[in-house]
């Protein structure tokens, strides 16, 4: 499915601390005494250093909630263990990309493994307005797992980020409604405080806000003519425009790749031509965001429940 593009999603995120974050950086500067034993990563960006979310921790633990979400459910929906070297996710000797990616798991469907590539990326998170990054220095010290008291000279301190706005996005090709439902489950339980991101969340570090800011759904080979949404290439298809159509309804081998159909959630907005008239898009605000997550949270739940 990655050398050809039927939908795909666009999800703008806005995130912000709740309390002290910290996502360390790899190269620390321990020959500097002024600065902390444990920094904040950062970057180049608009014209200076400035600290940042990479991409790779957001879809690192937006993915491993996913996978606690998946396993806790069971049944219909599976996940592998993707460090595990006998995972049967990293161990498929199908020569078909179709069947690798139907025997893959429910998450690496959507995040990848080392078979198939990821169907989801994300983007780093940079700061909405520099000015408002506020990072403040705390002290720590080990304690020792068997008296459960501190260790003599083990006292350190780290950078943690308290404040400020970061956006990224989230874009997911060849989705079906159903893959959109369990990634905005993730975005919800982070968004809640049930999961944190990045360093010492058993300390209590890692609590954010994550806000959906706008969703876009593009047809790149589709048309909009009297409401409708026709679907161009080797099957000639019609749609309301009031719809977002899974991968399942756009391709004719779905069978082979394993997508369920029927596979469309009812929408609140209406599908508008793209710029240069070939392609569609339906844009979501959040005034009608959770609209289009309960719709696919119903197909979600149609293939937990083994509709």
């Amino acid at each position: 499915m990655h050398k050809r593009i039927v939908n795909q999603a666009l999800i703008e995120l806005v995130i912000s601390p709740v309390g002290p974050l910290l996502i360390k950086a790899s190269d620390q500067q321990g020959a500097d005494p002024t600065k902390p034993d444990t920094e904040f990563v950062e970057t180049y960006h608009g014209g200076g250093r400035s600290v940042y979310l990479p991409g790779s921790s957001l879809k690192g633990a937006i993915r491993a909630h996913c996978e606690r979400i998946v396993r806790t459910l069971g049944g219909n929906v599976r996940t592998c263990d993707p460090l595990q070297r006998n995972s049967p996710c990293r161990k498929l000797q199908e020569e078909n990309t179709a069947a690798i990616y139907k025997n893959s798991c429910t998450v690496c469907q959507i995040f990848g493994s080392t078979e198939i590539a990821a169907h989801a990326r994300i983007a780093d998170a940079y700061p909405v307005n520099p000015a408002e990054i506020q990072l403040e220095e705390r002290n720590g010290v080990a304690i020792d797992r068997v008296y459960g008291s501190a260790v003599r000279g083990a006292l350190f301190n780290f950078q943690v980020l308290t404040a400020g706005e970061f956006t990224t996005k989230i874009t997911v090709k060849n989705f079906t409604t159903a893959q959109l439902a369990l990634i905005s489950l993730a975005i919800r339980d982070f968004d809640q405080q049930r999961v944190g991101i990045g360093f010492g969340k058993s300390r209590g570090l890692g609590q954010v806000n994550m806000k959906v800011k706008r969703v876009e759904i593009r047809y790149p080979t589709a048309v909009v003519e009297e409401e409708q949404l026709q679907v161009l290439g080797g099957q000639l298809e019609q749609f309301s425009d009031k719809v977002v159509i899974g991968a399942g309804e756009l391709v004719s081998d779905w069978e082979a790749y394993g997508f369920l159909k029927p596979d469309t959630v009812d929408a609140e907005v209406h599908a508008q031509p793209d710029d240069l008239g070939f392609g569609a898009i339906l844009n979501f605000t959040p005034d009608n965001i959770d609209a289009l997550w309960r719709g696919c949270v119903r197909s979600w739940r149609r293939i937990v429940e083994g509709g």
